[in-house]
């Protein structure tokens, strides 16, 4: 055991990406409750971190792109308007003053956090790269160096990868998917009623899932007529902690819907309240802090989500999923995810009907379900990866502390 406390940076840059790092941070706090902790999110105000007390190097904030400044100038634009400029120098100045008390720095996200890190942090850096897989496309020949020049360890998302880097002579290495663990059972028990479809409403994390739920709402009144006459459905929405009900309610309101208050004995099951239409009568309940027995209880998902979309995949559920409206969710952004997750999703059109009668076939189809569970867990991989990966982080700390002891 080295003779202080290993002191370890966590630097992600998105919200599924800090979900990844809260989740390895538990796993390393179990197996070292001495280690000193802290978190620098590069993208977002680092909810997964505050909710565990993971000190931050520095406040973060939110942008107008969720963090999508690639998918367009538009985005950057508008995001160099909201203070990106100001922000990112303030990532730098973080950085630069924790650099004599950190022993390593896990980054969690893409290269981009290389070059942070690399040029600013100049700590030894075990990188998580969770935006690129090889069933994707490889990663490019500038990524391959960055990761040559500043990484230490590189463990991958997925096999496929880890081989693939391993050709080039980089230490990469897959100890498991931790997005597959970074899921939290509250033992509520959601699921459905015989002759009764669940079907988990996944509508993303950042501002623009209000946009996403308005759609999704529009492609449930095409469901309707669709239900056979012995079946009933239940729509279960998982709410993001930083989003409101109201509004939800309020952006709904003008379709037909109306916002109503859950009972006291709902709230308890994490239920923040009701979207209701009247006819045809459609309930969706709105739940926050539920995601995972969400997932469990359902037979079906519509997801416009990034993270989430795959986390339902490898429970072995169907998703069925269309380009969205914001800067995250568009067209090019759900080809990688095609690509990524395979025929565990169905894309389809932007057209309501569309992805309604996709959503039908797939309930009334119990073999194609069943092909399509067993294409998720392959590419999204077991449970476990997180302790695995904890292990590696302690074992790099003392291999770092020892070398700087000699």
């Amino acid at each position: 055991m080295p003779e202080r406390n290993s002191s370890i940076l966590f630097v992600s840059n998105g919200h599924g990406e800090d979900l990844i790092a809260a989740r390895i941070i538990k796993s390393l706090i179990e197996q070292e409750p001495s280690l000193r902790l802290q978190a620098l999110p590069i993208v977002g105000r680092g909810a997964a971190y505050r909710e565990m007390g993971i000190p931050l190097s520095l406040e973060g904030k939110t942008m107008p792109s969720g963090g999508f400044i690639r998918n367009g100038p538009a985005n950057l634009w508008m995001d160099l308007k909201a203070g990106l400029w100001g922000l990112t120098g303030s990532q730098i100045k973080a950085l630069r003053s924790v650099r004599e008390r950190v022993d390593l720095a896990v980054c969690v996200g893409d290269v981009v956090l290389l070059i942070l890190a690399g040029c600013f942090l100049r700590r030894p850096i075990l990188f998580l790269p969770t935006a690129k897989s090889d069933y994707v496309a490889p990663h490019w020949a500038v990524e391959r160096f960055l990761m040559k020049r500043f990484c230490r360890k590189i463990l991958t998302r997925d096999a496929k990868t880890a081989a693939s880097l391993s050709r080039y002579g980089l230490p990469a290495e897959f100890l498991g998917n931790v997005m597959m663990d970074a899921l939290d059972y509250q033992g509520q028990d959601l699921k459905g009623s015989p002759g009764e479809w669940v079907i988990a409403v996944l509508p993303g994390s950042r501002l623009e899932a209000y946009d996403n739920l308005e759609d999704i709402a529009r492609v449930a009144l095409a469901f309707q007529p669709l239900v056979p006459a012995e079946k009933k459905v239940r729509y279960l929405v998982a709410l993001s902690g930083g989003l409101a009900l109201t509004e939800l309610a309020n952006r709904l309101e003008v379709m037909g819907w109306r916002g109503v208050n859950p009972e006291p004995e709902e709230r308890l099951r994490g239920v923040v309240g009701h979207l209701e239409y009247k006819q045809p009568p459609i309930r969706m309940t709105v739940l926050q802090g539920r995601f995972a027995d969400i997932l469990a209880a359902c037979d079906g998902v519509l997801g416009m989500a990034g993270t989430a979309n795959e986390q339902a995949v490898g429970l072995g559920k169907p998703v069925v999923t269309f380009v969205g409206r914001g800067p995250q969710f568009t067209a090019k952004f759900l080809r990688t995810q095609k690509r990524l997750l395979g025929d565990s999703i169905s894309v389809t059109d932007r057209e309501p009907s569309a992805s309604a009668l996709e959503l039908a076939r797939i309930l009334n189809d119990p073999a194609r379900r069943e092909a399509m569970a067993r294409i998720g867990r392959e590419r999204m991989g077991p449970t476990g990866g997180a302790a695995r990966i904890a292990a590696a982080i302690r074992s790099q700390t003392r291999d770092i502390i020892l070398e700087t002891a000699k």
